[in-house]
């Protein structure tokens, strides 16, 4: 079986001051993997459970195509893959192995058992993540032909408490989809959800409970969406779902999905107990000629409006 150096480990950021003796049992269960030259790691739209560490060569990160020029190369000590692994949302960009490369492998659920049981490595892993958002381009792909870059100097582009992408990521790649649309003729789509009288929810189940729901629906929304239907938290207790490639009657079907989806969730309340979810609102709207991404939202959050004034708990657009 592989093994690897002591040298080898200090190189590597996230264990930065890490007592290794106290990690030994998560870095046994870590597996290996070794890439010939030019060999694809990740893909970018993939699912990707599995933080990777460089224990020696070198890779590049393509965010186009394969054929793009490279945005970075990585090397021993870095890690690749920890976005995907935190966010949930598909890979954003190409890894490929510039010479022979072997790499530690920890799955999702190691890097979790990793950060609880060392602070050392939580702290690692935010610093590691804060400058990645600070100085990289992220990129959201749908076909071959459409890349964003984000300048991530001044704004995270990842809500805390849900794990979702924030409004400013949202806002950059609705204006990206728009455009896609125009060029291309293609239909796009928009869902606005709101959950009905939190506040009062929140008055009467307490803020932690809240906090827990959002999270809850956070991830009951995206275990409902499939990778190419975006999903990101509005602010407060608003969601968004950009739809491209999407009519109005798939994305009313796409709303009932994830409104059956959210009131079959049960979340568990911090006492062991659970209640049901509070009920949601929809809005809908489709890019209509002459829209930019500004006025698409602006009608979906009319069409929200007609939905609550309607009773709440039901889908308009």
């Amino acid at each position: 079986m592989e093994t690897f150096s002591r040298e080898e480990l200090k190189k590597i950021k996230l264990f930065r001051l890490v007592d290794i003796e106290s990690i030994q049992g998560i870095l046994d269960a870590c597996t290996f993997r070794s890439l010939t030259a030019g060999e694809v790691l990740i893909t970018t739209g993939q699912q990707n459970r599995t933080v990777y560490f460089l224990l020696e060569g070198n890779v590049r990160i393509h965010l186009a195509s394969l054929q793009s020029e490279p945005t970075a190369t990585l090397g021993p000590g870095e890690s690749i893959g920890e976005m995907s692994v935190i966010d949930h949302q598909p890979t954003s960009a190409f890894v490929v192995a510039a010479e022979p490369v072997r790499l530690l492998a920890m799955d999702e659920e190691l890097l979790w058992s990793l950060v609880q049981s060392s602070h050392a490595a939580a702290c690692n892993l935010l610093i590691g993540l804060s400058t990645r958002l600070r100085h990289a381009d992220a990129v959201i792909s749908q076909s071959n032909e459409m890349e964003m870059e984000v300048d991530c100097r001044h704004y995270g582009t990842v809500d805390a408490l849900t794990g979702l992408h924030n409004r400013f990521w949202m806002d950059m790649v609705l204006e990206r989809q728009v455009q896609r649309s125009i060029t291309g003729g293609l239909p796009l789509s928009l869902i606005l959800i709101d959950i009905d009288n939190f506040k009062i929810f929140n008055d009467r189940c307490g803020r932690a409970y809240g906090e827990h729901v959002l999270y809850s629906m956070a991830h009951t929304l995206s275990d409902h969406l499939r990778p190419t239907e975006i999903v990101a938290r509005y602010g407060g207790d608003e969601f968004v779902v950009i739809l491209p490639d999407v009519a109005i009657e798939t994305a009313m079907k796409i709303g009932g999905r994830l409104h059956r989806g959210v009131m079959d969730a049960i979340p568990v309340t911090p006492n062991g107990s659970s209640i049901p979810h509070p009920t949601i609102s929809i809005g809908l709207a489709a890019l209509k000629a002459g829209q930019m991404g500004k006025e698409l939202l602006a009608e979906a959050e009319r069409a929200l409006g007609r939905a609550k004034s309607g009773g709440r708990n039901r889908i308009s657009e």
